[in-house]
């Protein structure tokens, strides 16, 4: 008897319940423990320690998988691992929901540059600016797309809205120094690459580029 109502007896599935809350409580900590490189693995095959809140994250995905901001800590999450067809299916997901989200549009439009799709991260980035102008992300990625579109001038503009709506000024700094050194102005382009170390010491993209603009060489785009 015991058995066979056991066996008739619906599964019971877990509830989605307060997921703003519940993420929260695993980004802090993860969060905390990715600004100082995690864990890495053990030599007995263990994780790291980031990959347990890694997969509490994901979990939380399966059991609230409408929440976009759950849907975006995962996408970021496998963009940081490499896995960008990955992040890209989680971020189409959220596009897909009938309100903007300009973090999951920019990191979006990241993918598409690093694959070389620039029409389309454009044509994205176009138009969740129009829905919301006041997101430095962006216009700090339409900037880069503009960048390696040739269109200086353009991309200048985009870095300067982009810093004017709060992106780190260490980063804007070196992608104006891009435009400086794509335009020929190599002085003006080491004066930002040094700013940019300032504000982000050690930084390897500035360190290099600005070692070769002291050494007398301009490194490819």
């Amino acid at each position: 008897m015991m058995t066979s109502a056991c066996a008739s007896a619906p599964l019971v599935r877990q509830q989605c319940y307060d997921p703003d809350a519940q993420l929260a409580r695993l980004m802090t900590p993860y969060e905390a423990l990715r600004t100082q490189g995690c864990g890495a693995a053990t030599g007995d095959g263990r994780p790291g320690e980031c990959d347990g809140f890694k997969q509490e994250i994901a979990r939380l995905g399966v059991v609230c998988p409408g929440h976009a901001p759950t849907l975006m800590a995962n996408a970021v999450i496998a963009y940081d691992d490499q896995q960008p067809a990955e992040s890209q299916a989680l971020l189409d997901i959220i596009l897909a929901q009938p309100r903007p989200y300009p973090d999951a549009a920019a990191l979006r439009a990241r993918i598409a540059i690093e694959e070389g799709n620039l029409p389309f991260a454009r044509r994205l980035l176009e138009q969740h600016i129009r829905l919301v102008p006041d997101h430095a992300g962006l216009h700090e990625t339409y900037a880069a797309a503009l960048y390696l579109d040739g269109q200086l001038p353009e991309a200048r503009t985009e870095l300067t809205k982009a810093g004017a709506l709060g992106a780190p000024r260490w980063r804007i700094a070196y992608h104006l120094g891009l435009i400086e050194e794509a335009s020929g102005r190599g002085d003006d382009a080491s004066a930002l690459y040094a700013e940019a170390l300032t504000g982000n010491p050690g930084w390897a993209p500035a360190e290099s580029r600005l070692r070769a603009l002291r050494a007398g060489q301009n490194p490819a785009r």
